[in-house]
Order: C-alpha cells, then sequence, then structure tokens
C-alpha cells in the first residue's frame, strides 16, 4: 500500500504558478487513473489535469480558486480509505494566502511526476445546458475563478453570457462583459470620447512575454521573397494551406541549422534535438501559441489535420497541456489578413520566429524575362545571443529552398 503526492503539474517553460480552478473528486472518491482529477488555470487556458494513479483521494490540500507554485502538493491519493496517512503529510494550503515556493512542501521520493497530458472533455458526467446550475443553486455555469473575477469587477455574472461548453461562463466572459460595461458608462478617470477597458489576463501576458523579449534579447531580422509556385502546385496536391507548407518547410530546414533551434538559458546555449514548431494563433483575448510536435517528420496531411484540432482545442479554451511549450521557432501567418510583410517579436524562451505575409502574384523576373508568379515575404527575427545574421540568412535560404523546389 502506498500514498501518492500530486503536484501542480509546470504547464510550459514560463509556467511559475497555476490557479486550481476546480477538482472533479472530493475527498473520500474514487480516481482512476487517466480520470479528470483537477483543473488548472494559466496565462494560456483552462486545462484539466489527469490522474496518474488510481486510488482514493484521501486528502485536497489545495482548494478551488488558490493559486500556488508549480510543484506543489496539492492532494494525496492513497491506495485505500483508511490507510494511514503519513505524519509528515503536507498540511492544507489556505486559499487566500498563495504560496511562495520556498514555503512549498519539499517532493518526496515517491512524488508523482507532473500530469503530461490534460483531457480534452470534460469530467465523464455530462455539462448542464447553457444557463444551468452547477451545483444546484440558481448560479449560472461558471468556473470559480470567473465568479471571482465578476466579484473583483463587480459584474453581475447572471448577467454574463458564457461562450464555453455548455454555455459555462469563463474568464474571458465575465472581462469582456465588464469591458461593456465600461464602454457604456463614463469611467472617471477616462477624458471625454475614451473608454477604458480591462486588460484581459492573456492580454497581460503576451504584454509581459513581449517586453521581456524585447528587453532582454537583443533581435535583428532579415527578410526575402520567395516564389511559391511550386509550394503552391505542393498545396493544392495535398489539400492543406500556404501555412502547413510554410510550417513544413521551416521545419525540414531546421534540421540542418542547430543554432537556429536553441535557446539562450543564461550562461548557456541549449540546443533543441526536437523540430516543434509553434503557431501563433490570434483569439479576442490575446495571441496563443499552441505547438506542432515533430514538425519535420509529419506529411503535410498530418500537418494540417493536427494543426485544425490545435487552432479548434485553443479557440474553445480546452486544449490540452502538452500543445503548448518546447517549440523552437514559432510562424507567425498574417498573409491571410491581406498583410504584405511584417516583422514579428521573438517569442521566448525560443530564439526565432518567422513572419509570414500574403501570398499574391507579383511580376519577377524570370530567366531574364518578366512572369507573374504568386510570391510571399518571409521575415525571420532572431535572437542575436544565439545566432548571427549569417546563420539566419542561410537558414532562410534553406527555407525558400524548400519552398521553390
Amino acid at each position: 500500500m502506498s500514498v501518492t503526492n500530486v503536484i501542480l503539474p509546470k504547464l510550459g517553460l514560463t509556467m511559475d504558478e497555476g490557479r486550481l480552478v476546480a477538482w472533479h473528486k472530493k475527498e473520500g472518491d474514487r480516481v482512476e487513473k487517466g480520470e479528470v482529477l483537477f483543473e488548472v488555470e494559466t496565462d494560456k487556458a483552462n486545462m484539466e489535469i489527469e490522474a496518474s494513479t488510481s486510488g482514493i483521494v484521501r486528502r485536497i490540500l489545495l482548494p478551488a480558486d488558490a493559486s500556488a507554485p508549480v510543484a506543489t502538493v496539492i492532494a494525496l491519493i492513497a491506495d485505500t480509505a483508511d490507510e494511514p496517512l503519513p505524519a509528515d503529510a503536507p498540511a492544507g494550503i489556505a486559499a487566500e494566502s498563495p504560496l511562495t515556493r520556498n514555503g512549498s512542501p519539499a517532493p518526496s521520493k515517491d512524488v508523482t511526476p507532473p500530469p503530461t497530458r490534460a483531457r480534452l472533455s470534460l469530467a465523464e458526467t455530462p455539462p448542464p445546458p447553457a444557463g444551468a446550475s452547477v451545483d444546484g443553486s440558481d448560479r449560472v455555469r461558471s468556473s470559480p475563478a470567473a465568479r471571482k473575477r465578476a466579484q473583483e469587477l463587480g459584474v453581475d455574472i447572471n448577467g454574463v453570457r458564457g461562450t464555453g461548453p455548455g454555455g459555462r461562463v469563463g474568464l474571458e466572459d465575465v472581462e469582456a462583459a465588464a469591458a461593456s460595461v465600461s464602454t457604456s458608462s463614463a469611467s472617471p478617470s477616462a477624458a471625454v470620447g475614451e473608454k477604458r477597458e480591462p486588460i484581459s489576463r492573456m492580454r497581460r501576458a503576451v504584454g509581459e512575454a513581449m517586453t521581456r523579449s524585447v528587453r532582454d534579447a537583443p533581435q535583428f531580422s532579415i527578410a526575402r521573397d520567395v516564389d511559391m509556385t511550386a509550394a503552391n502546385a505542393k498545396r493544392k496536391a495535398a489539400g492543406v494551406s500556404y501555412t502547413d507548407v510554410i510550417v513544413a518547410a521551416a521545419a525540414t530546414a531546421l534540421r540542418a541549422h542547430p543554432r537556429l533551434r536553441s535557446r539562450f538559458d543564461g550562461d548557456a546555449v541549449v540546443v533543441s534535438e526536437k523540430i516543434d514548431v509553434g503557431l501563433a494563433v490570434a483569439l479576442e483575448a490575446g495571441l496563443i501559441v499552441p505547438v506542432l510536435r515533430d514538425a519535420d517528420r509529419k506529411a503535410l496531411g498530418t500537418l494540417r489535420d493536427e494543426r485544425e484540432a490545435l487552432e479548434t482545442a485553443v479557440r474553445s479554451g480546452r486544449a490540452r497541456a502538452e500543445a503548448f511549450g518546447g517549440a523552437a521557432i514559432t510562424v507567425s501567418n498574417l498573409g491571410t489578413f491581406g498583410v504584405d510583410r511584417f516583422t514579428a517579436i521573438v517569442n521566448p524562451p525560443e530564439a526565432s520566429i518567422l513572419a509570414v505575409g500574403r501570398v499574391a502574384d507579383r511580376v519577377i523576373a524570370v530567366n531574364g524575362a518578366p512572369a507573374v508568379r504568386p510570391v510571399v515575404s518571409l521575415t525571420l527575427t532572431v535572437d542575436h545571443r544565439v545566432a548571427d545574421g549569417a546563420d539566419a540568412a542561410r537558414y532562410l535560404a534553406d527555407v525558400a529552398k524548400g519552398l521553390e523546389t
């Protein structure tokens, strides 16, 4: 018989703390390995975390709506309901007292590894219909974090329209409602003709990450135009988008350019052997970057299917935990918005980002004669601490070669 510590997982390299949104089990309940145990809110999305072992939930240490550093022990699972707990078992954590890392219990040798997968679906119990009560009260279906945020912003959550599964009200819904109220009523601090909108959690995270990137990483950008005639033929044959063929070319070219799949880490440069590619996805609340794993080894059709699944997951706020973090490079495509070319900011801790403009017919010289060809402008921005201009130029040339042949 044994007791397993359940810890708050680290869901991405930049995550230091997470808010526990809800427990899907209570003390005394049996949980099976792979079953959703709890839900965590990060700056990216709400993520459902599965139990990594089967047993009885003997003690819940971190209540819903409380925050704690990653690796904090938040629950104990035992084999049986009456098995004695260790004398040194961690104590509970107060909801209104976020922990410091030094105050967290030290993981024991039988600490459960952080769950590496969160489920796309909700718990086995079907969600109630839109507007229905969660727990038998007359409240709308909403997360604890959303209810707390509604209190902070003075928003009546009963009047908020939920956009989550089953009409569930989430943080973004509350903040959108608050913004709407702010717009319709003059703010004491806003001048005439202005409106004051609260910053969403995701918008704040994007701002902090980009500020840190510009402040800490010296960056430079290079660009080149690419003839997309051959890429267009591949795209049509495979039934995929321009984004898919560009992601494939960017990933394949990275094999020969270790500096471009590196990241700066204090006194060292860390080179990744895996070639995962982040994809910038614009949401109403901000920017999010899910990751296509092993993008250099997948067929175009597979990349398309995975990209579409990731986009659907992040837009619904139900992306899996492993969908984020660890990318070697990010691809940001604004061509679908009619942008011809632009420069993107590196998404830390990555060291490069590829900005993709619109594919449009242009007159170019082909074998000494003018010709009309589909052309795209690619702009590569690189952290100068890990690579120089020549490194970036050679890599971008290989990306272009992959698209033009």
